[in-house]
């Protein structure tokens, strides 16, 4: 007889869903997508199916990618974000894990951050039966049974990246480039802010980002000039201005390489 795993299991008994009928959720996010939480008081359970971007959780940076996952503990100051390539579509539950009925405080191993599944079609296929009982909104016990179930094969699997906090310096720069990429006059500034040379700042940044910084950095300038051309009333030459271009050609250039269209055409096209 062939020998049987056990079935995967957690420092917890079963969980409380949290927030019903809201969650579980899943959803594709906008393209230029910005997440912000200054914390709640359950565990957060979150999930990348497709799209890439950056999460960063008190003071470490993480990359989001199809198949990576975490979990939150109440408070945590968590934001994310995607800046390139397909949209972001992620899977998302919150919960109190439960032992002897009642609410855990502290879990061993929680939070879990930079987790990675080892079948991603896998977990798909359980998310889309896990959203098929949220559905129906009458069979919460079911559906707490079955998300526990998949939290633990994800956290049983062990299948946490060794490396997967990004550099500090890679995670600065990032922070740089996303929340004030109009204070950038070059890529050899920052590097040289980092303490490093340009070559091995281009070199590291490439290789854990998969874009060279040049290119990332333009993509951070066009998502702050769309949501200008969404937002305000700034001319184009105004917001190339804001975002360090002294040639409001040389932006709209970038613009419509990156976006399809000119910044008036896009504007229009809103409106």
């Amino acid at each position: 007889m062939p020998n049987s795993s056990p079935a995967p299991t957690t420092s917890f008994a079963s969980i409380e869903v949290v927030d019903r009928p809201w969650f579980p959720y899943l959803c594709t996010e906008v393209e230029h997508w910005e997440w912000r939480t200054s914390g709640d008081g359950h565990y957060n359970f979150w999930m990348a199916l497709s799209g890439e971007g950056y999460l960063r959780c008190e003071t470490q940076t993480f990359r989001i990618f199809p198949g990576a996952f975490f979990i939150f503990s109440p408070k945590q100051h968590i934001s994310a974000a995607h800046y390139s390539g397909p949209r972001i579509t992620r899977f998302s539950a919150h919960f109190h894990p439960l032992k002897n009925g009642r609410r855990m405080t502290e879990i061993e191993n929680f939070p879990l951050l930079g987790g990675e599944v080892q079948s991603l079609s896998l977990a798909q296929r359980q998310i889309d039966v896990i959203m098929r009982i949220a559905l129906r909104r009458d069979d919460d016990a079911v559906l707490a049974q079955k998300l526990h179930e998949f939290i633990a094969q994800c956290t049983g699997q062990r299948g946490i990246i060794a490396e997967a906090a990004l550099n500090p310096r890679i995670s600065e720069a990032l922070r740089i480039f996303r929340e004030a990429p109009a204070s950038v006059d070059s890529i050899t500034q920052i590097a040289q802010k980092l303490g490093v040379s340009r070559s091995h700042f281009d070199r590291e940044f490439t290789q854990q980002i998969g874009q060279a910084p040049k290119q990332f950095l333009i993509n951070c300038k066009m998502i702050e000039a769309r949501r200008y051309l969404e937002s305000s009333h700034l001319r184009v030459g105004e917001i190339a201005e804001a975002l360090g271009y002294k040639d409001i050609y040389f932006f709209s250039r970038q613009f419509k390489q990156l976006v399809g269209q000119s910044p008036i055409q896009y504007r229009k096209a809103l409106q």
